[in-house]
């Protein structure tokens, strides 16, 4: 069996979760399940990875030290800011 695979607090990367809808900062891996474990210590199934990213987990933010501000707006975000303008 496959341990786990730890990715480390400074590189934790972004997934949205199949079951919530929210996007949770991934730190460790099991190859074997599947499964993900996210900062807020939440059990991660990962959505579609062609999805576009989802509203962050507070818990993960924080965890993470990430800021909104710190966030790029996602395309097609962006693309409906010109619109509007």
């Amino acid at each position: 069996m496959a341990a786990p695979v730890d990715h480390g607090a400074d590189r934790a990367h972004w997934l949205t979760c199949a079951l919530d809808g929210r996007d949770h900062a991934v730190l460790e891996h099991d190859p074997v399940t599947g499964a993900h474990r996210a900062a807020c210590a939440r059990t991660v199934w990962a959505s579609s990875l062609a999805s576009p990213p989802a509203a962050r987990c507070g818990e993960c933010a924080d965890a993470t030290g990430e800021t909104d501000a710190e966030r790029r707006p996602s395309l097609l975000a962006r693309l409906r800011g010109l619109r509007a303008a």
